[in-house]
């Protein structure tokens, strides 16, 4: 019997892509969030014989290197900071410029002045003015300004400069003092457990992140969403999501 090919117009069309909004982009972090806790509550994940696994999003990265025994290297550096929270420590929480040594505030204003202009291209001159180029992502970037309009929801960077304004103006704690690794940070809640935030810090952190956004930071144990690091001496270090 004759088997008859079927007719190119029996094929399905071809679906046309949409721009992702910023409604569907949470959407899409609270499912990476419940396959991630589906995969670690579930009995196969933690089977000895199931090889590690790298998950390549912005804001996972699993070290498939041993880090147990002598031979074993040692952990590299982070480029953002750790979240005292998760060792029990209480980190402290200031408001505006108090506390701040004078470089730091400086570069704080002068990030909000040209966040608040609305023009990306005096971000790119504090930028270059800069000891050294901030970190924007974990990735390649290419060119700043291009790279902050395609991580802003309309397109032009309009919405990254209000994140921006509303992070510097938050309260600030400092991570690892007195080391190498010294660093003021917008906000404190990146050093703080999510559930264990009071009543008027919750009005504050409510400004930056929406609440569907903070229900997946309390399930995953921290905050997740846009953090800024200046060293001790004025150096902007990065922009970008917490680690």
């Amino acid at each position: 019997m004759a088997i008859l090919a079927p007719s190119l117009d029996c094929l399905p069309a071809p679906v046309a892509t949409s721009m992702v909004t910023r409604p569907a982009r949470s959407l899409a972090r609270g499912a990476v969030v419940a396959l991630a806790l589906a995969v670690t509550f579930s009995p196969l994940a933690a089977a000895p014989s199931d090889p590690p696994k790298k998950v390549g999003t912005e804001r996972i990265v699993v070290d498939p290197k041993p880090s147990v025994g002598p031979g074993a290297p040692a952990a590299p550096a982070q480029a953002g900071p750790t979240s005292p929270a998760a060792d029990g420590a209480i980190a402290e929480m200031h408001k505006g410029e108090e506390g701040l040594p004078p470089a730091v505030a400086k570069m704080r204003r002068r990030l909000l002045d040209a966040a608040y202009s609305g023009d990306l291209q005096k971000i790119k001159i504090v930028m270059q003015s800069n000891e050294m180029p901030p970190v924007l992502s974990i990735h390649e970037i290419g060119d700043p300004v291009e790279f902050l309009k395609s991580q802003s929801g309309d397109g032009q960077g309009f919405e990254l400069l209000a994140i921006l304004t509303d992070v510097l103006e938050s309260g600030w704690t400092r991570i690892k003092p007195g080391t190498p690794q010294e660093m003021y940070v917008w906000p404190a809640f990146v050093a703080m457990a999510p559930d264990k935030l009071t009543p008027d810090q919750l009005v504050e952190v409510y400004k930056i992140v929406t609440s569907s956004d903070f229900e997946e930071m309390k399930v995953i144990g921290k905050y997740t969403f846009y953090t800024v690091g200046i060293g001790p001496d004025g150096t902007w270090h990065w922009f970008k999501l917490a680690d």
